[in-house]
């Protein structure tokens, strides 16, 4: 928890840590499904995937710049590209989970 005097940076503090557990809940997701379109030799989707992986690494990383505004209190920022980031990210983790899933189930 923050130590902050003012109440004003501590929603934007819950947030960032939110949207940067998702992107490693992203992570967490896409690596068994990079590992199975690999045997199943989609290469195509394990290409995305991976892509998709390393931009969520990307992501976790880039939220420690959000803290460091929050500790230094500067000009408030529009956090709506890293969340729309983080949607995209889920969506395409889903999106690989179910096209995944519908190959395994027609195989």
């Amino acid at each position: 928890m923050s130590s902050s005097s003012q109440g004003a940076g501590l929603q934007a503090e819950r947030t960032a840590l939110a949207w940067q557990r998702t992107a490693i809940t992203a992570s967490f997701i896409m690596v068994p499904l990079i590992v199975v379109n690999a045997r199943l030799g989609s290469w195509l989707m394990t290409a995305i995937a991976s892509l998709a992986t390393m931009a969520a690494a990307v992501m976790v990383v880039g939220v420690r710049g959000r803290f460091r505004q929050l500790r230094h209190e500067y000009e408030p920022v529009s956090l709506f590209e890293p969340m729309l980031r983080v949607a995209v990210l889920t969506a395409l983790a889903a999106g690989f989970a179910v096209v995944t899933a519908v190959v395994l189930f027609l195989s």
